[in-house]
């Protein structure tokens, strides 16, 4: 019985073994919610046995626990604001990666701009050169010379020209650059606009101080003059006379000169004295422009400066070549003499005694071929000694072509013309014409010759109406166009014609329009307005031939029906 009572214990679980195992694998707030809800509240009887022996009241007990939860709780809010203090230091590490990142973008991409701001400023550069050098150079390309003369710093050294040289450094040598106020005030309304777009650009592209200044000047000259332009469409703000008045007293000043004048009329308007506002605010815009105008003109004398040291490098060099060739060819060796295969007698006839000789011969000086000789030694002396005078160079470019132009028009006006012909060389004026290659090429308007031919057209009613001694009014019986392109690029691609209505007539009138390839425009003609005649025997004609497009026709009868 007691052996069974003790197996059965054995087999029995502990009740304190159970409830250390659920106090393990409960949470702590489940074990709270158990305490809370259980009457019988857990108590640790060890620890308050250890406590006893001890000899710690209650009251010491619960206070040492109100220590210690307080010194837990300190602990967690140390812990809390140490673990708030490590995520923001890595929020910050993290904010302040992202903006090295950022920086170091930004920085890149400043790189990047500027280094393509660097690249379209050369590539502008290098096409006003090629443009230039090839005689169809636009304003602002005249400008960049103006900028690349203005640079040029001259050397001393004579060794150092050669290397000088360089398309650059003689870039618009034959160029006449005018003052640049003047320059800008010669333009086109439409060459104004274009040089104030590309002068904006210049300005963006450009990163040296010194000549975003000069960019910024000529931009201000080309919007003041758009700004006068303007205000003479409309109601003036200023008298016209007035502001004339106000620009011929700065004409003439320095730039310190107006900057002082500038100074004391800013003085003059913060003062409170009663004066022309209106007036002296308008002497201080005008001041700014004049202050622009003025440092150009010092950049222009600084351009003239440098254009005629480097016109003297030039020519002293090309002095030294030629008195080179001179000096070698008075060094070269003499040919070996030739034997005589003419009469000597014949040729070197015998000398005559005075005697023989004629009045005004005897009074001519004798000389021995010792002297003659000497003679021409020292006259080859003089030649080599004396300075060097540049040869005129011819103008490049456009004069050939005209030439040939001009010679195949005179050539044309030259032939003999019918009785019933006249000339007819009124062209009429188109619209403006953009080409693809206008970049590459100067456009250019063809020269042409032609003729009209008019006479009496004696149909039957005119036979009726009319006699030899009244004749009918003459009519426009047929045109002879010769149209001129001495330089086409692809001559194997023949220019063409096409008849357009006349906008500005009333159906009696059409247009026919002349087309060819670069460099040549478009041209047009007014004529009448009536059937042509493709007959052969009517003498039509189309053909192009030698540079030379010919277009001949006539037009039809008309044939009076009663």
């Amino acid at each position: 019985m007691d052996r069974a009572r003790a197996s059965e214990s054995l087999n029995e679980p502990d009740p304190s073994w159970s409830a250390k195992r659920v106090r393990r694998n409960t949470p702590d707030d489940v074990v709270e919610r158990v305490s809370d809800d259980d009457p019988d509240v857990f108590r640790w009887h060890k620890k308050e046995a250890q406590v006893q022996r001890a000899g710690l009241s209650r009251n010491e007990i619960e206070r040492r626990e109100a220590a210690r939860r307080a010194e837990a709780e300190r602990e967690v809010e140390r812990l809390r604001m140490r673990r708030a203090a490590r995520e923001r230091a890595q929020a910050e590490r993290e904010e302040e990666r992202a903006r090295r990142l950022r920086a170091a973008d930004a920085a890149a991409m400043s790189d990047w701009a500027a280094r393509e701001d660097e690249f379209m400023l050369e590539q502008a550069k290098k096409r006003a050169l090629i443009r230039v050098r090839e005689q169809r150079a636009k304003k602002i390309d005249l400008l960049l010379i103006y900028q690349l003369w203005w640079e040029r710093v001259p050397r001393a050294e004579e060794e150092d020209a050669e290397a000088y040289d360089s398309d650059e450094s003689e870039a618009g040598m034959d160029i006449a650059l005018t003052e640049p106020r003047a320059f800008i005030d010669a333009l086109t309304p439409q060459e104004h606009q274009e040089l104030c777009t590309d002068l904006a650009s210049l300005v963006r592209w450009e990163k040296e101080p010194r000549k975003v200044r000069v960019w910024r000047d000529l931009l201000l000259l080309c919007e003041d003059r758009a700004h006068t332009q303007k205000e003479a469409a409309h109601k003036p703000q200023l008298d016209p006379s007035i502001v004339a008045d106000i620009d011929a007293l700065l004409a003439d000043k320095t730039v310190d000169e107006l900057a002082t004048l500038q100074a004391s009329i800013e003085a003059k308007l913060q003062s409170g004295e009663p004066l022309d506002v209106e007036y002296w605010e308008s002497m201080q815009r005008r001041i700014v422009v004049w202050m622009s105008a003025a440092r150009l003109h010092a950049m222009y004398e600084v351009i003239l400066t440098n254009r005629i040291t480097a016109l003297q490098r030039r020519q002293r060099r090309e002095a030294r070549r030629q008195t080179q060739d001179v000096a070698e060819q008075m060094d070269a060796p003499l040919p070996a003499a030739q034997p005589d295969t003419w009469d000597a007698a014949e040729m070197e006839p015998r000398g005559l005694r005075a005697a023989e000789l004629a009045w005004d011969e005897r009074e001519q000086p004798v000389r021995t071929w010792a002297e003659q000789r000497a003679s021409l030694i020292a006259a080859r002396r003089r030649v080599l000694a004396q300075p060097f005078v540049p040869k005129v160079r011819a103008c490049a470019g456009p004069a050939q072509p005209m030439a040939r132009a001009d010679e195949m028009v005179q050539r044309e006006a030259l032939k003999a013309m019918d009785v019933a012909e006249e000339a007819f060389n009124e062209d009429v004026s188109l619209a403006a014409q953009a080409f693809q290659w206008q970049d590459k090429y100067r456009a250019r308007k063809p020269r042409y010759f032609n003729r009209v031919q008019s006479g009496y057209e004696w149909n039957r009613y005119n036979q009726t109406h009319y006699d030899a001694a009244n004749p009918p009014p003459k009519m426009v019986q047929g045109y002879k166009f010769n149209i001129f392109y001495p330089d086409l690029l692809d001559p194997m691609q023949a220019p063409t014609y096409r008849v357009q209505p006349d906008p500005e007539g009333d159906g009696e009138t059409v247009l026919l329009r002349f087309s060819a390839g670069p460099p040549y425009e478009d041209v047009a003609f007014r004529i009448v307005n009536r059937d042509w005649d493709f007959s052969f025997k009517r003498g039509f004609r189309c053909s192009f031939d030698r540079g030379v497009l010919q277009l001949y026709f006539h037009f039809k009868r008309l044939k009076y029906r009663k």
